[in-house]
């Protein structure tokens, strides 16, 4: 295996850029900007986007990293360092064959490694499954703290992520529809108020307009309001026509007319009860006059994203008054609540209460901080917190015809997930404190992992995967059978080997009874032991479906804190020695030393803290017991899943680059205007 050592080097000067800034225990950066203002962030695509970078295929890492983050909301630094360790990992051999072997890799080992051995091991963040699945509320708490811990300082980030909970508790935004108008519109749901302590933060209702009323007339508790997009005044001829005026009679009749349809218009708005004009254009001195005359409130000159926001959430068009629609009802105005102007330091705001049409209930943020540059950065994990958030109602699906083909166990062939018992997830004592480094090497060498400094060689043979289990704690898992307590009231269980058994096969709707009837063991003691809020309890119950074609459900979660790397290295060793195709092997033993990585910079700043993690972690898979949880919170495995996919593609991707050209200019389009009579 082999990258070009270009790529090697700076893959690891993009690490170190970001490492230090990487988990809870990290630091910040300061970014100066062009105008001056200085800015303390320990955001990873702030931190890349800063890096004044020349070569072309760092430019391309950073931007695949930004682009990871935009997506999932997460993990622009763990990219950066999880690629830089797959690239510095490879040294001989071809760096075709190596890409050729990444996707292999991908389809054959880590697929399987995550739907078969990690999936025992992954709770949900749902009380309960299906469509209608909701976060519940312990569990969002729990992910958003994780979640902050690495991008906000400790005395910030349990405020902040209150306050994402109580805006989502409050906007309804725990299912995907009005989850989904949260992070599209959070730029327009939040307003910050400089010069104050994050404690004055608040969440109002309704919609903060960054507008001032440019007519305000106080109004009752309920009123209607239109929205428009064009100048209420008419106009005496429309675009490309041309209007011929001969006299200054006519000029005058022309402008009284134009003011008479304007007086009935807004004459029309009153009588029809509508109280408040919004308006996305500037409105004519006429129309804002006759609006005071008849009571009427004027917000104009808003944005196309101010515009947007109030027709998605009230489901109301722009309202056009032309032609002969004056004197017609109005049918498409909301229903406003309240109607107000309101003061946040210097800024006025037009506040608004909007009866919502949908599932989302409005809501606004207003986040206060002692300077801007503080407010930008609390707004900004938020929002990273909520796409992230969205990714939790997402799943990874999966060819299933080789599976059952093959008669693999697994998830195409009756795969049955762990129950909680299973998932209790408690604390072992290491025998010492102090572990070395040789003893780490010992304990990996429980696998036969392969050097990465052999040459990728592609085997004539297939890959013929021989039905086997994941090793460890599920080698025999316990499943929930079809109800029924015992006189001491606790859930009988039952054990049935990794794959289908025939209970099973006789019986296929066992798994899916088990979505209604899964047996709660111990679900205090599993809270307690997970670190989490006891609140979990109910989440404890949403244990994670099993369901065909699938490499992971929805709302999949794992305690925070380099467990998700520690297992899926630990897995992919074991799914890696089913392979056959030695280019795979081999990759497979990169990807998973390098995925050790991301664990070695979190406890970096700890003697042997890793070291000790890693052995207490491993020793209680072989060991068949619960893992050691020793911090709070939890992280979406959809998002960790995809950032290895994505390093991979990268990855692949660079491997596959042959000559790099730099073109100062746009390359000019060549054409042949040669004839045959020009020869």
């Amino acid at each position: 295996m082999a990258a070009r050592p270009g790529l090697r080097q700076e893959a690891a000067a993009l690490a170190g850029a970001v490492r230090g800034a990487l988990g809870p225990r990290g630091g910040r950066a300061l970014l100066v900007r062009p105008d001056g203002r200085a800015l303390l962030t320990r955001d990873g695509r702030l931190l890349l986007e800063a890096l004044s970078l020349q070569p072309p295929t760092a430019r391309a890492m950073a931007a695949c990293a930004c682009s990871h983050q935009s997506a999932t909301g997460d993990g622009a630094k763990t990219f950066v360092l999880l690629l830089a360790a797959v690239l510095g990992a490879m040294r001989e051999g071809s760096p075709r064959r190596a890409a050729r072997a990444l996707p292999a890799f991908e389809r054959r080992v880590l697929e399987r490694a995550v739907a078969r051995g990690l999936r025992p091991h992954l709770r949900s963040a749902f009380p309960a499954g299906g469509p209608e699945a909701e976060l519940e509320a312990a569990a969002l708490e729990a992910l958003l703290e994780a979640y902050l811990r690495g991008r906000l300082g400790p005395g910030e980030r349990r405020a902040v992520a209150l306050l994402g909970c109580e805006l989502c508790a409050r906007c309804g935004a725990r299912r995907p529809p009005a989850l989904r108008l949260l992070c599209r519109r959070f730029a327009q749901l939040h307003a910050a108020a400089a010069g104050l302590p994050l404690a004055r933060s608040r969440i109002l209702p309704g919609v903060l307009l960054r507008r001032d009323f440019a007519v305000y007339c106080p109004a009752g508790d309920r009123l209607r309001a239109v929205l428009v997009t064009r100048c209420l005044r008419p106009v005496l001829a429309a675009p490309g026509v041309e209007c011929a005026v001969r006299s200054e009679r006519q000029h005058r009749a022309a402008l009284r007319w134009c003011g008479e349809r304007t007086e009935a218009v807004m004459e029309r708005l009153r009588s029809s009860g509508v109280r408040l004009l919004l308006s996305g254009v500037k409105q004519h001195e006429e129309v804002i006059y006759y609006a005071k005359l008849h009571g009427v409130s004027v917000v104009e000159c808003l944005s196309s994203e101010e515009v947007a926001l109030i027709s998605e959430i009230t489901g109301i068009s722009p309202y056009d008054p032309a032609g002969d629609s004056v004197q017609r009802e109005i049918t498409e105005a909301a229903v406003v609540t309240f109607c107000q102007p309101l003061l946040l330091g210097s800024q006025r705001y037009a506040h608004i209460g909007f009866s919502s049409a949908g599932a989302f209930q409005p809501h606004c943020l207003v986040l206060c901080a002692p300077v801007d540059a503080v407010n930008e950065q609390h707004a900004a994990a938020l929002h990273g917190a909520f796409t992230m958030l969205l990714q939790l109602f997402r799943e990874v699906g999966q060819e299933c015809g080789d599976e059952s083909r093959n008669g693999a166990s697994g998830v195409g062939s009756g795969y049955c997930p762990a129950t909680e018992t299973q998932m209790v997830i408690g604390s072992i004592a290491c025998g010492s404190s102090q572990v070395s480094e040789h003893q780490l090497g010992g304990c990996r060498g429980e696998t036969t992992a392969q050097s990465s400094d052999f040459a990728l060689q592609e085997s004539e043979h297939p890959d013929c995967t021989p039905p086997a289990s994941a090793p460890g704690p599920h080698s025999k898992e316990l499943n929930v059978c079809t109800g029924g307590t015992d006189s001491a009231g606790t859930h009988k269980l039952c054990e049935c080997a990794d794959g289908m058994n025939e209970s099973h096969r006789r019986h296929p709707v066992v798994c899916s009874h088990r979505n209604h009837s899964t047996a709660v063991v111990s679900t205090a003691t599993l809270c307690e032991h997970l670190g989490v809020d006891k609140g979990l309890e109910k989440a404890g119950s949403g244990v994670t479906q099993s369901c065909p074609c699938s490499v992971l459900e929805a709302g999949s979660v794992l305690p925070v804190g380099g467990y998700f790397e520690i297992l899926l290295h630990y897995y992919i060793r074991h799914y890696a020695k089913q392979v056959q195709q030695s280019a795979v092997i081999v990759i497979s033993n990169v990807v998973a030393d390098a995925l050790l990585s991301i664990p070695k910079a979190l406890y970096g700043t700890e003697r042997n803290g890793f070291t000790k993690f890693y052995l207490e972690t491993t020793e209680a898979l072989r060991k068949n017991q619960p893992l050691p949880v020793n911090e709070k919170g939890l992280e979406s495995v959809y998002c960790k899943y995809q950032l290895v996919t994505s390093v991979l593609h990268c990855a692949t991707e660079l491997l596959n680059i042959d000559l790099i050209i730099g073109v100062k200019r746009p390359p000019q389009k060549i054409e042949d205007n040669d004839s045959d009579d020009d020869f």
